[in-house]
């Protein structure tokens, strides 16, 4: 049982360092490219972008997913990581959900994510 641990602690602090190690990489091609995006769906996908206004600076991320129980709903978070400026309140979450027969989205009247 102890050498099991041992492995697994060995196993997270290489993959701490890996993600220590590939942070660079990321915050310079989020830097030149303005965004990056994980995932081609246009329904479910994981997306960083800069954050450059006026009055606030930083970074953003946006993650589209299905709904859980509903068909044809999708579930988008939007979270800020703000080191200029104030971005209290600003981070949400909301539900689209589109017809099933057209595949166009509904108004946001008739998109509720709960079964």
């Amino acid at each position: 049982m102890n050498r099991w641990l041992k492995r697994l602690g060995y196993g997270v602090l290489i993959i701490l360092w890996l993600a220590i190690m590939a942070f660079p990489t990321f915050a310079f091609l989020l830097a030149t490219n303005g965004e990056i995006q994980f995932g081609d769906e246009p329904r479910s996908h994981l997306r960083f972008f800069m954050v450059q206004e006026e009055a606030s600076s930083g970074v953003g991320m946006e993650w589209v997913r299905s709904a859980r129980r509903v068909e044809n709903c999708t579930q988008t978070s939007l979270r800020y990581f703000l080191w200029e400026g104030s971005g209290s309140g600003q981070n949400t979450s909301f539900c689209q959900c589109y017809n099933p027969v057209t595949d166009a989205p509904l108004p946001s009247e008739e998109s509720i994510c709960t079964p």
